[in-house]
């Protein structure tokens, strides 16, 4: 559900390949998972640095971490430029899509910039809305759950030309009237519309009338408008899509990291503990902090023994302040931390627990809930990649690690913000019925 941007290219096995640029992990993982639903194959990597686009053929689509939602409006512009230069070298360019946060956190402005300055492509179309998770753009306000954001103005005051919106009115009335509108107001010098949308049809309706336009353009949106994408480029690979495979997960202990202050999450963890009941280990950030990272480590870790040795399956780590009740209503989706080196902080000793209780315990499947941790607890893992499975609910993702010591392990990513009070408890639905699955093809093959 974060920034992002997709890039096609021909692939020298002559068709296109699709590259997704996010600025954090989740939201790279919830918009590769739209092109898996359509039987493409993806791989999601966690960041970076050493990416070889050789490898890049062995797939249809590849997700790029940018890791820039936190940074600051110029270092954010900068890091999207040079990665799109970087990728337009890589890849031989082709179409874009220019991936958004559904409630547009961390830099959309200044990142769409950079990319329509390093393409040289003078036209945008944005979509941020997600319907599925409760979030829609109407008369140019984005609305999830609280007061609107302007969206139009978000992107007015953060990019070189001039933004504006387009009614829903002119999106109802189907691709051919929402293109002319935009080309009409393109020719008076708009170059970046924002566009209402309240249902996936109104998604379908904007992609579709940017197919129209027949000139270069920055295509931009959440994974809700990516969805539309992806089936777009199935229909094209008729005879060539990947068949859907099992569920990587054949049971086993399941281990919940959440970084996130958001409350959606706070409210899904306290149904899963109850439901299960199993305790919430909260995480003490203030000892990271302090410079004590070492001790809020050791404590959850004994404190998680205690749980598994029980007999456990299911252990459950949350930061300490995500139950504060002072934490400001819509606080955005990050650590307690205030400063980025603080959340760095945290982020790296909650993947510093992770990974000593996965070696420990023999997790099968990792829960992560938020970008830093997610990001954090990947890098203490090793892991290189993650190779999007099934989505369990909208946005959520089930994928299998790739690179590292827990290579082949199922991971299961979450924006804080994404679900509803009992979201958890569906995924741990979803992996019981793939395990039951997986029991089941055991026994035939005995039999």
């Amino acid at each position: 559900m974060a920034l992002g941007m997709i890039l096609a290219y021909e692939s020298i096995m002559g068709f296109k390949c699709t590259s997704i640029l996010a600025d954090d992990l989740t939201g790279a993982n919830d918009t590769a998972i739209q092109f898996v639903n359509e039987g493409l194959s993806s791989l999601v990597l966690t960041h970076t640095g050493g990416t070889n686009s050789s490898s890049f053929g062995n797939y249809d689509v590849i997700a790029l971490n940018s890791g820039s939602r936190s940074m600051k409006a110029p270092d954010a512009y900068r890091t999207a430029r040079d990665l799109t230069a970087r990728f337009r070298t890589t890849l031989d360019g082709g179409r874009l899509y220019k991936k958004v946060d559904s409630v547009l956190r961390g830099n959309p402005a200044a990142e769409l910039s950079a990319v329509m300055d390093e393409l040289d492509i003078p036209l945008a179309v944005v979509a941020p809305s997600f319907p599925a998770n409760q979030s829609i753009v109407r008369q140019g306000k984005l609305n999830s759950g609280s007061a609107g954001i302007d969206a139009v103005d978000i992107f007015s005051r953060g990019i070189k030309g001039k933004a504006g919106g387009i009614a829903l009115e002119e999106i109802r009335g189907g691709p051919a009237r929402a293109a002319r509108y935009m080309l009409d107001r393109h020719a008076d010098g708009v170059n970046v519309f924002v566009a209402d949308a309240v249902t996936d049809d109104d998604l379908e309706i904007i992609y579709h009338s940017s197919l129209l336009l027949d000139r270069p353009l920055v295509l931009s949106g959440s994974a809700a408008l990516a969805r539309h994408m992806a089936r777009d480029m199935s229909r094209s690979r008729a005879g060539r899509l990947v068949r859907p495979e099992r569920i990587p997960f054949s049971g086993g202990p399941v281990l919940v990291v959440a970084g996130t202050r958001q409350a959606e999450t706070a409210a899904q963890l306290t149904t899963l503990s109850r439901i299960n009941s199993s305790p919430i280990i909260r995480f003490k950030t203030e000892l990271v902090c302090r410079g004590k990272a070492a001790d809020a480590v050791l404590a959850a870790f004994s404190e998680a023994s205690r749980i598994m040795g029980d007999s456990g399956d299911l252990c459950i780590i949350a930061v300490e302040s995500m139950f504060k009740s002072e934490i400001p209503a819509g606080d955005v989706d990050r650590l307690e931390a205030e400063s980025p080196d603080s959340a760095a902080a945290v982020s790296a000793a909650l993947g510093s627990l992770a990974d000593r209780l996965l070696g420990t315990f023999g997790f099968s499947v990792l829960i992560s809930t938020g970008g830093d941790t997610t990001l954090g607890v990947c890098r203490s893992l090793g892991v290189e990649g993650i190779e999007p499975v099934a989505e369990i609910c909208p946005g959520i993702p089930l994928g299998r690690i790739v690179g590292g010591p827990y290579e082949g392990r199922s991971m299961v990513t979450k924006s804080g913000r994404f679900g509803n009070q009992e979201s958890l408890l569906e995924i741990q639905r979803f992996l019981k019925s793939a395990q039951d699955e997986c029991i089941a093809e055991r026994k035939k093959k005995i039999i």
